[in-house]
């Protein structure tokens, strides 16, 4: 055992559950009337009014699968597929569209969504930001400025206070990294600023001030004792691609990319409470200690979905004959294993007591995603198996939805669904692997660790996932004993796109 998790339940209490669902963003299938987003949707880019569409494709985020009004037909096709849990975000812009004016006709539609959830058996798991925001805040400053800290958690007060009796888990922020390097690094998301890293340090600063203010806020709340909060991080880490002298501008770049977008600078905050920001050449630019040290956390969502490997001129690219997803990266399990063992072993263990995650793949053609989940959740089991506390796993997303700045061009979805009407949530066929797993596994942590450790038994350390890979066509390639298909030695499957996020 790494992680020396106890799952037994003390005398009285409940067994530990081990979530099983799917995970989607409101916005990204419903829209809204005005955020950041909406806003970004309908611009151009690199410049608001000069260049190419924002949005990658034909089709933009008003025409979507409408979750808001078919909120009961998706959660009912949430649990069909054996999920015992639905996350979600609570849209700060259709809750208050103007500063302190609260639209009550959207608290009632979260109402009812909510109780739909319950309804269907699935646990509701509410994120208070997932990277839209209301324009008012947005031309305020958004997270760039801590004065802003108190309308973000007076709006993560009211939620509380609205739903606080039906929901046990929130999560603060998805992300905050992920939306640094899309917003403030690239500018394929709001606000669109390339490079401003300056800028980029000091919105994840108050964002993470943010939610120590917003943990405690909802914690010193009636009924604040009962409820976990989290936080959701991508971890994500960049390899290099080359030789020479290329190989070492390759690596200076791919550091900095793990150091901005990945997880150094999260893990550290989470681990002693300092925030560190540096820049290129001029070193530390930002510095701060939290007093209390650690931040609160009861709960350290890990959203994992490949690592990258970049050249020096930042295009995607892979290892040795390794095969993409439609996305900018190949399907890499043991790196699932390894953000969790980072995670939850040794000193990460004490930074919060629960680990949640989410995955996903971009994958159009469907010949890939059955494989996908299959080794990544072997992986989560290997690591539950191994006694770390890892509570739940979800899946990005449950239908094909507008994915940010690439559109509708990449097809996480375990439901088909197209913006011209030709399909309409249809369960694909590599989404059955999953729907198989949520079905046949225990809804215990304690049941899954046994479930998981007699798999062991049987099938290795691992689980399978090596010898299964290879029966799928994949092969060991190279002294780093990567996957690839058999047949396409010395090639490169390259995939569109620049980003992954959920």
């Amino acid at each position: 055992m790494n992680g020396h998790v106890g799952d037994a339940p003390a005398e009285g209490e409940e067994p530990i559950r081990f979530l099983k669902g799917a995970a989607i963003s409101v916005w990204q299938n419903s829209g809204d009337a005005g955020s950041n987003w909406t806003r970004f949707a309908k611009s151009r880019w690199p410049f608001r009014y000069f260049g190419v569409s924002a949005i990658r494709g034909k089709y933009n985020i008003d025409k979507c699968s409408d979750f808001w009004n078919n909120y009961e037909r998706d959660i009912k096709l949430a649990a069909d597929i054996g999920s015992t849990t639905f996350r979600f975000s609570i849209e700060w812009a259709r809750i208050e569209p103007e500063a302190g004016v609260i639209d009550m006709e959207a608290v009632r539609r979260y109402h009812q969504m909510i109780d739909c959830m319950i309804a269907n058996k699935l646990e509701p798991n509410a994120t208070l930001w997932h990277f839209v925001h209301p324009l008012w805040f947005e031309d305020a400053g958004g997270f760039t400025r801590e004065e802003n800290i108190p309308a973000f958690v007076a709006f993560s007060k009211r939620c509380f206070g609205w739903f606080g009796s039906k929901i046990r888990l929130w999560a603060t922020f998805n992300e905050p990294t992920c939306y640094l390097f899309l917003g403030w690094v690239v500018g394929i998301a709001p606000p669109g600023r390339i490079f401003d890293l300056v800028g980029a340090g000091r919105m994840l600063s108050t964002m993470l001030k943010a939610h120590v203010a917003a943990y405690h806020a909802i914690k010193a709340m009636p009924g604040g004792d009962k409820a976990q909060v989290g936080l959701v991080s991508h971890h994500i880490t960049f390899e290099a691609q080359g030789t020479g002298i290329l190989h070492g501008v390759a690596k200076l770049m791919s550091d900095w990319m793990t150091y901005w977008w990945g997880w150094d600078v999260m893990e550290h905050w989470m681990l002693t409470g300092e925030f560190i920001w540096k820049l290129p050449v001029l070193g530390v630019w930002q510095r701060w200690r939290d007093p209390a040290g650690r931040p609160p956390c009861d709960w350290w969502g890990i959203n994992y979905y490949s690592r990258g490997i970049f050249s020096w001129y930042l295009c995607p690219s892979c290892r040795h004959a390794e095969v993409m997803t439609d996305m900018y990266y190949p399907i890499y399990p043991e790196g699932m294993y390894q953000a969790i063992k980072r995670c939850g072993g040794g000193a990460a263990r004490g930074a919060c007591t629960r680990l949640s995650r989410e995955t996903g793949i971009a994958d159009s053609r469907d010949d890939r995603r059955a494989v996908m989940i299959d080794a990544y959740f072997k992986e989560v089991l290997r690591a539950v198996a191994d006694g770390y506390d890892v509570r739940g796993f979800y899946y990005w997303t449950l239908i094909d939805n507008l994915e940010w700045a690439t559109g509708y061009t990449m097809k996480f979805g375990l439901y088909a669904w197209e913006p011209d009407g030709s399909v309409d949530r249809k369960l694909k066929e590599g989404s059955k692997t999953l729907v198989r797993y949520f079905r046949t596994l225990p809804d215990d942590l304690a049941g899954v660790r046994e479930a998981a450790r007699k798999a062991q038994a049987v099938l290795g350390r691992d689980l399978g996932v090596e010898a299964e890979l290879e029966q799928e066509g994949f092969v060991r390639m190279g002294s780093e004993g990567l996957m690839a298909p058999k047949g396409t030695a010395g090639t490169c499957k390259k995939g569109v796109g620049m980003m992954a996020i959920g």
